[in-house]
This record gives structure tokens, sequence and C-alpha cells, in this order.
């Protein structure tokens, strides 16, 4: 009977058979999505994935069939010529169409190398956009403090049920939006005398920032309602002016909603120069789930870091039928699996505690 490891054994096969050859992508024009992974222990994952330029020109959203793995691979770092390095070799630059990925500074660097033309994942660059108009604001600062005051004091106290939710240290300005929803409820839950008297004075600073929290809080919505157009539609001059027809819904001449817009237009116009008419992809979202699906398979032991294990990835993505997996099992031998290993993925956060133990031991041994 198959074991686990049988299993495990066949999946990786099946990823492996995924990777094409330099010629295969010569027929067509390809789409390059590429990131690295958060950190595994010592190491990170860089993923390349390739997808034909005429299904990213139509109007909805990618799947894992779509996909087809060009680079996977792990390192300590990733710069931005090792990352240049590796797309080099498994395709050829002029078959290449444009590039997404986040704003990353040495995956931009690295396509600034191959001289690819790059656009912005429209998640980052939204976060960007609300970055560069509120972080410098002062309403914000004051609102952000009065929150994480907020749950330090009162998270254990019969008044919790009002305490906002959590903030995130990391990429801050991509999560705003649930703070602000807050902040509207409490408003409309104070408007109609719906709370004590004690939850009314620990919110009495919401009042001197009202105006401020409305407007915010509906740039937010309109940011996202615009980010579901892009993302499902793809980038083209009707998907643009019907995502910038619910921006003009704000109703609002504030500074804060300007600089957003103008930013924005910025945005949609470098868009409009790499798509030339076309409609491009500009989300990476796909990418994310692939490497969510990777902290899936890794959650049980964070310890051992990434192994070969990340070829899960590759294995659900193509056009996979009994044929293909047929071949995949009766050509992808064991010995071939422990090659990509060895050239793909570093020792492992868990081989290196063995080989650590190893030498104590040897040398508690020795002195023995």
């Amino acid at each position: 009977m198959p074991s686990h490891t049988t299993v495990l054994n066949w999946t990786k096969k099946q990823g492996i058979s995924q990777f094409m050859n330099f010629e295969f992508y010569n027929h067509q024009k390809w789409v390059l999505i590429a990131d690295e992974s958060i950190q595994f222990g010592n190491k990170k994952l860089l993923l390349v994935l390739a997808v034909p330029e005429y299904r990213c020109s139509q109007s909805k959203p990618l799947s894992f069939k779509d996909l087809t793995p060009l680079v996977l691979k792990v390192s300590a770092s990733w710069k931005s010529d090792a990352i240049a390095a590796e797309i080099k070799q498994n395709i050829d630059l002029n078959q290449i169409a444009y590039c997404i990925s986040d704003t990353g500074s040495n995956l931009t660097r690295s396509f600034k190398l191959l001289n690819c033309k790059y656009i912005s994942d429209v998640n980052h660059k939204f976060s960007l956009i609300i970055q560069s108009v509120y972080e410098k604001n002062k309403s914000l600062d004051e609102y952000t403090k009065a929150l994480s005051l907020l749950r330090a004091q009162k998270s254990m106290s019969r008044i919790a049920r009002i305490v906002p939710p959590n903030q995130r240290i990391m990429n801050r300005f991509m999560n705003l939006t649930p703070l602000f929803e807050w902040g509207i409820k409490m408003i409309h839950l104070l408007d109609n005398n719906e709370l004590h008297d004690e939850e009314k004075a620990v919110l009495s600073f919401l009042e001197p920032l009202r105006d401020f929290i409305n407007e915010t809080y509906k740039i937010l919505i309109c940011l996202q309602e615009m980010k579901k157009v892009l993302k499902n539609k793809g980038f083209d001059d009707k998907s643009a002016k019907e995502a910038m027809n619910i921006f003009s819904k704000i109703n609002t001449n504030s500074v804060n909603s300007l600089n957003v817009k103008k930013l924005i237009d910025e945005y949609f116009d470098d868009l409009s120069t790499t798509s030339k008419g076309k409609t491009v992809c500009c989300s990476s979202d796909i990418i994310e789930s692939c490497f969510s699906k990777q902290k899936e398979i890794g959650k049980g032991n964070k310890t051992v870091g990434i192994s070969d294990l990340c070829l899960c990835i590759a294995a659900m993505m193509g056009q996979n039928n009994t044929e293909k997996t047929r071949q995949a099992m009766e050509t992808i031998s064991i010995k071939k699996v422990k090659e990509w290993k060895r050239k793909n993925v570093c020792k492992t956060l868990f081989a290196e505690k063995i080989e650590l133990n190893k030498i104590r031991e040897r040398n508690y041994y020795r002195k023995q």
C-alpha cells in the first residue's frame, strides 16, 4: 500500500513535470509574475510564474491552470542581480511582454537590469499611495495612538466590547480599513445613544476626528472597489474609466482626496504606457495564493524551514490530466527529484540543526 512518503514523492514528481525547457517559451509572448516569500527559518523562496500574454488580455482573474512555474528556488537572500540571472537562465528575454510584482526594490531593479517593462501590483501600489498621503498626517497619528492606548487599557475590562481591532505593524497602510470601519461603527453607536456612560467617556476622542474618519473611510472603501474592478477585468481604457467613476462618488475636494486622485492618475498613466490600448494584468494576487498554500503546508513544523515540499506549489499549476500525470510518474525518477532539490533548495533549517548536533556530539566523545 502507498505510504504518505509515496504520495509526497508523487506530488514532487508532478511539480517537477510542470517546469518547461528554454525552447518552450519561444512560441509566444509571456507575462512574468514574481515575488519572494516571507522568511521561512533563515531562507526565502523566490517564485516566478509565466502566464501567456493572451490570457492576461482576457477580462477575468487568473487561475492556477493558467500558470507555468519559471523559477522556484531557495536562498538566504535574493538580490536583484541573482533574480535577473535566474530569469535570464530560463526564458528568452525577447519573449517577455511585461513583468508584475510588488514594489520590492530587489524585484524592480532586477526587471530594470533585464530591460523588461514593469507593472506594479495594484494592491501594493494603492498601499503606497495611501502611505505617501497619510504617513505624516497628524490626525491619523492621533487616531491610531488613541486606538492602541484603548486596546492596551480596556481589552480585559468591562467595556472590552468596544475595543478596536489589532493594528498590523507590517504593511499597516494595506490594512487601515478595519480601523476606520470600527471608527464609523462607534460614531454610529454614539449618535444613536446606544452605549453606556463609561463607553461614551472612553470614546470621546472620536468627536474631534469625526470628519477625518468619515472622509478617510470613504476613500479606503472606494479604493477597495477600484481594486476589485482592476483585479477582475484587468487594466484598459474601459476599466480605468469605471474605476475613476467609483472614486468620483466621494464628492469631496479635501487635500487628502485630491492627493490620492493625483497619484492614482499617475499610476494609470504608467499602466497606459505599458498597455498601449490592450488589456493588461495589474494584480499579483495569484502568486500570493501560491505562498498561502506554502504557508499552509509548512505550518505543521516551522522549524524545518523550506524543503522540497515547495514543489507542491508547482504541482497545482497547469492543465493537468490523466495522461500528463501518468507521464510524470513514469519518466521522473526519485533520483531526478533529489537532483532538483540539490540545485534549488538549500539545506533546511532542520538539517542545519541536525548537523550542528552531530558536531557537538563528536566533540563531546573526543573529549571523553
